[in-house]
């Protein structure tokens, strides 16, 4: 799985599928999307979950559903709390994830076709590092709600509000096109794809 599934919405799924399967093994693999990708091209695993629109020709891409991207600051940030229009957010500084990642496809996607060239004056590897620095510094930050629903809640970063119209990606899960999934991993996909957050944590919009 992806950074911001494998830490921020598969644990939860997993923990109710060995509720249910006390006996069943469940192996989480985490790395960026690019990765996963060529992991599941490979066969080295069963199924894999992604951000965004990356895909391989050997491989089946199952919709799953739709997460909603955030631009974050620090609360003590000279933008938090304004209603921040294109030129602030093009002068600003950015910490963003490293390339091949999901998040960070979404992010150039989105970024560079509302605001055109931004200063990126950092690329981390988790979302979690990029919580920190943004938390911690002057920079802003550009995350999966799910991934800051907990440090919006706590107050330790705030959701900017901008002019720009939501940022909305798509979650998959992709199988490879000659691989016969056992019985396990053929429930645990219908878990998955039936167990879909409905709701973000901490009253967040809700994903479709």
């Amino acid at each position: 799985a992806s950074l911001t599934i494998g830490e921020y919405i598969l644990p939860a799924l997993v923990g109710q599928w060995k509720a249910r399967h006390p006996t069943s093994r469940v192996q989480l693999v985490i790395a960026n999307t690019s990765e996963v990708i060529a992991s599941v091209a490979a066969f080295d695993v069963d199924v894999g979950f992604i951000e965004g629109p990356q895909t391989h020709p050997d491989l089946i891409v199952r919709p799953w559903f739709h997460d909603e991207m955030v631009v974050v600051a620090s609360p003590t940030h000279p933008l938090a709390g304004r209603l921040v229009g294109v030129r602030m957010l093009r002068e600003a500084s950015w910490a963003l994830r490293e390339t091949g990642s999901g998040t960070r496809e979404a992010a150039d996607r989105w970024l560079i076709e509302h605001l055109g060239a931004i200063d990126v004056a950092f690329e981390l590897g988790s979302p979690e590092a990029i919580k920190h620095l943004v938390a911690a510094g002057t920079t802003l930050g550009f995350l999966s709600r799910q991934a800051v629903a907990q440090s919006l809640a706590d107050g330790t970063l705030v959701e900017l509000r901008t002019r720009l119209p939501p940022a909305v990606r798509r979650l998959a899960m992709v199988l490879h096109r000659d691989k016969q999934l056992g019985r396990g991993a053929e429930d645990f996909v219908r878990h998955c794809a039936a167990s879909r957050p409905s709701r973000t944590a901490q009253g967040g919009r809700a994903l479709l």
